[in-house]
């Protein structure tokens, strides 16, 4: 069955913790300080050492990856300095916005803690807003790279039970590189016959990912196992007799799966 719909019923849980949360230390930071402009904002989110260089990062609207990328490094100091700067960025860009923007249309947040009740300005939600966009574009990017990898191994290690392939056949181990080898690329999984070991890539991607074929050249990978494979990308992995299988709508996976084992050697039962 399809996984991505686990994925993103976890990216809305974390989200909507993670908003709750936001809005709790708005109405708190908003109720200690009265600052009529953002000031409140700055001091109590990008300003306050309780927080991690993280969440200052997202607060502002950015996040640390983003900084480290820029700057080549993410220490403390770096990433509350990009953070302000960001921040100073899109509250003068919000600013403009207010003076050239429609009269007709305004934006206010209300919001409700402990009884007590704070209302955010047009420049106050929109620098929320951001927050909250930021930080579901973090949680989405960690969620689909950690979740993923977290199912291929185990996706590799089902299907080989299913075929019933003996344990001297497989290597699901935790990549370490070889030192000795000037390129050693890590690899999902692997399967042994004697001395040769066959590489085994999986792609979990959709459609509209050509790559897919493409990481199995960069890994020198021998079998891949995909989501989705386009008419080209099964011709690309014939023409360079790497064996596949395509898990979309195909109720065949572990025909097709054996096919290969019988392919290389390894005994199976189904």
């Amino acid at each position: 069955d399809d996984y991505r719909e686990e994925i993103i019923n976890a990216i809305s849980a974390d989200f909507m913790d993670w908003a709750i949360d936001f809005f709790k230390k708005i109405a708190q930071a908003k109720i200690e300080d009265k600052s009529i402009d953002l000031d409140w904002y700055k001091k109590y989110f990008l300003q306050n050492e309780n927080f991690t260089s993280d969440e200052t990062a997202i607060f502002s609207g950015t996040n640390k990856k983003t900084i480290t990328n820029i700057y080549g490094s993410a220490t403390k100091e770096i990433v509350i300095d990009a953070a302000n700067r960001n921040f100073d960025y899109v509250a003068d860009l919000i600013s403009s916005l207010e003076k050239e923007g429609d009269s007709n249309v305004a934006i206010a947040i209300k919001v409700s803690y402990n009884k007590v009740n704070v209302e955010l300005n047009l420049a106050e939600s929109l620098i929320v807003i951001n927050a909250l966009a930021t930080k579901k574009i973090a949680i989405r990017g960690g969620a689909w790279s950690s979740i993923g990898k977290q199912v291929e191994k185990p996706l590799l290690v089902k299907l080989c039970k299913m075929c019933h392939i003996a344990d001297e056949h497989i290597d699901s181990s935790i990549f370490k590189k070889d030192k000795s080898k000037n390129v050693d690329r890590e690899t999902d999984f692997k399967l042994l016959k004697g001395d040769k070991i066959y590489r085994i890539e999986v792609k979990l991607m959709g459609r509209g990912n050509p790559e897919s074929a493409d990481a199995v050249i960069a890994r020198d990978s021998d079998i891949l196992i995909a989501d989705t494979l386009s008419v080209q990308n099964k011709n690309q992995l014939n023409h360079l007799g790497i064996y596949f299988v395509e898990l979309r709508d195909n109720k065949n996976v572990l025909q097709d799966f054996a096919k290969i084992l019988k392919q290389i050697g390894i005994a199976y039962t189904l």
